[in-house]
């Protein structure tokens, strides 16, 4: 980077903070009121307290402290929008102290007395009249919090100031990652010349499959599924992994795809080996070392080969500082062999497959409509060793369906791969092939009845499909989409499809009745998000570290001891507060380099007629659909995901510098009706 790109990227930053500086001050103050209460412990019997009775107060008050910041208390104390309670233990006093935080300053110390004691309301009847509580000290003055809230903004502009200027400087000059990029074709040749090619490397996938050594293969694979869900062992797939491993060495592809079926189709993806040491390798990291081994001396240097680096160097810092703030080393071991899937996985497929994109597309297209399949058989037959993370009832609104809600590691993969299969870089002909390969992932989505994920990718499916189509091509489309849905979803209702139908149905029109917006699953969210920022307040620059409890908080009953239990909630949805929390301002630079450089392949894709611009468009939407995905779901703890993210950004690494061969081009009729190809 030149110095007028620095200068450029150092402008942005300051820009974009003091920007963020000033938001939170002119778009009204938030302000705090605290009251302190004071548990005594009660006792039946009229007996002077006993030591055990007094220490009960001091024992229970850090589970009080996060009930006072729970769902109970705030829907007792009818907060209004914009209004949380937060509360921390005065060590030794028996104390809370509990603090509400409104943006309305007008009787706000009244409503803080109000809060601490509809706490204390709470907690006695938890503790069944064991203790009481009385508030010593009311509501103070207000105190204004939004210096706080504007240098906690303040980081965030600099951060999302820097990365804009960085994509300017990259769009207009790039570095020498661009080479890689081809030029000098024609997208809309380039377009038909890759669905030919995928379409040629499945017709040699199914013929490949009837010789005796695809029959081989076939019969493994069947034998590691079959054999793990009959025993339960890890033994089978941990046999083919060897099969695949031994055969890596002559062509890394056997082992690339077994790391992609262990990690993302039917197998549980933490399939646990020996304990070594702190930690219990799995299968599927096994894969990893062996994948690295296989494609160590294979040249591959890809375009995202620096942002990659500097997302390792984040999450080893995150993880450096939860150790010394901390974090339980077996929770910072588990999250970062977790995350660290993403770089090594994409370096084992990008390099395996090097050269070889339409095999690789041909490849996970066919096998993820093989795992889907077997993911609905199971839940057919009820193979439960198959059915990954299934629930057995949904919860819409005030309703619960007894019905299996799958889940399974292909799911997430299934967004990426619906957008390529839609994108135009896949062959539309014969139409029931395509219908073969989609079908199961649409059944496996709807029957997900994950409403987070449905609504990113409908709508870039309908972006692809105006890309492709056109406005009135679309409208056709959608309006015939919307009768027989309509029709579906009628039938779906009235009982024709079966419970799982009625339940299906609930969850689609919960989206448009706005009954979706009321429920708890997103109120229980929204404590999430207001407990992590809460503590970003206090920590923005280096957040908590990895592993170190952000304020989030898990509330249930012990039967056997007879009382209520507050634990620190391990997890959060909001992946992009998570990546704050663990690596700081400096990891949310590290994933916003690596947004960067997808788009500026998008873009320098699209000026230099790459023939590879419509599955790099593609990839890059599916990655867009995952990242905005990520805002609701655990993706960066969930293995799969990972798994999926690395594969999506292999795929669009290698589309970049993808050429057909001479003889692909003009194989198939021109059409305009592909997307990004006029």
């Amino acid at each position: 980077m030149n110095r007028l790109a620095v200068l450029i990227v150092l402008a942005s930053m300051v820009f974009g903070a003091l920007v963020g500086f000033a938001v939170p001050t002119t778009g009204g103050s938030v302000y705090r009121s605290g009251a302190t209460i004071v548990f005594t412990a009660a006792q039946v019997e009229p007996d002077p307290a006993t030591a055990s009775v007094a220490r009960h107060v001091s024992q229970r008050l850090p589970s009080w402290a996060k009930i006072a910041a729970s769902g109970a208390v705030a829907g007792e104390a009818r907060l209004t929008a914009g209004e949380a309670i937060t509360a921390h233990e005065i060590s030794g006093a028996q104390s809370l102290r509990i603090e509400l935080d409104s943006p309305n300053r007008d009787g706000l110390a009244d409503r803080a007395t109000a809060a601490a004691n509809t706490v204390i309301s709470v907690v006695t009847r938890l503790e069944f009249n064991r203790v009481s509580g009385v508030v010593s000290d009311p509501g103070g003055e207000p105190e204004n919090m939004s210096r706080a809230w504007a240098i906690w903004a303040a980081l965030l502009g600099a951060v999302l100031g820097a990365l804009l200027g960085w994509l300017v400087c990259s769009l207009r000059r790039p570095g020498r990652w661009v080479a890689q990029v081809a030029d000098g074709g024609s997208r809309i040749e380039g377009a038909e010349a890759f669905a030919a090619s995928v379409d040629h490397e499945i017709l040699a996938l199914w013929a490949a499959v009837r010789t005796r050594r695809g029959l081989l293969v076939v019969g493994l694979g069947f034998f590691a599924v079959a054999g793990y869900a009959a025993t339960g062992s890890v033994g089978p797939p941990f046999l083919i992994l060897l099969v695949a491993g031994y055969a890596a060495f002559r062509d890394p592809r056997w082992i690339a795809g077994a790391f992609l079926i262990l990690g993302a189709s039917v197998f549980p993806p933490k399939l646990e080996l020996v304990k070594v040491g702190p930690v219990t390798p799995t299968v599927l990291e096994v894969a990893l070392l062996i994948g690295l081994i296989a494609v160590w001396r294979k040249p591959g240097k890809s375009i995202f080969t620096w942002p990659l680096v500097i997302f390792v160097a984040a999450v080893a810092v995150g993880s450096a500082y939860g150790f010394t703030g901390g974090g339980e080393f077996s929770e910072i071991a588990d999250s970062v062999r977790a995350i660290l899937l993403v770089p090594l996985g994409f370096v084992i497929v990008y390099r395996a497959f090097a050269g070889k994109l339409p095999q690789l597309v041909a490849l996970v297209a066919v096998g993820a409509a093989v795992a889907s399949a077997v993911e609905l058989l199971a839940a057919v037959m009820d193979w439960q060793r198959l059915l990954v993370d299934e629930r057995t009832s949904v919860i819409t609104g005030d309703d619960t369906s007894e019905v299996s809600r799958l889940a399974a590691p292909i799911l997430p993969l299934w967004g990426p791969l619906l957008i390529l299969l839609v994108s135009g870089a896949f062959p539309a002909r014969p139409r029931w092939r395509l219908l073969l390969i989609a079908l199961p992932g649409l059944a496996h989505e709807a029957l997900s009845f994950n409403r987070s994920t449905w609504a990113p990718l409908l709508g870039l499916v309908v972006l692809v499909a105006v890309a492709r189509f056109g406005s009135r091509g679309v409208v056709k489309r959608l309006l015939a989409a919307a009768a027989l849905g309509a029709l579906a979803l009628g039938l779906a209702s009235g009982g024709a499809l079966g419970k799982t139908g009625e339940a299906l149905a609930g969850r689609v029109t919960s989206v448009f009745s706005g009954e979706a917006l009321v429920e708890d699953s997103l109120a229980d969210r929204v404590r999430e998000n207001n407990a992590a920022l809460n503590t970003l307040l206090v920590h923005p620059i280096v957040g908590t570290g990895v592993a170190v409890p952000y304020g989030g908080e898990i509330i249930w009953y012990d039967e056997l001891h007879d009382r209520t239990v507050v634990e620190a909630r391990p997890w959060i949805h909001n992946q992009y507060l998570r990546i704050w929390l663990w690596f700081g301002v400096f990891g949310l630079f590290a994933v916003g380099l690596l947004m960067v450089r997808v788009a500026s392949a998008v873009v320098h894709s699209w000026r230099l007629g790459a023939p590879g611009t419509v599955p790099v468009v593609a990839s890059a939407l599916g990655l867009a659909c995952m990242a905005l995905q990520s805002i609701f779901q655990t993706t960066l703890i969930d293995r799969p995901a990972l798994v999926a993210i690395a594969l999506t950004l292999a795929v669009l690494a290698l589309a970049v510098g993808w050429r057909p061969r001479f003889e692909q081009v003009g194989q198939t009729p021109s059409s305009a009706r592909r997307i990004m190809t006029r």
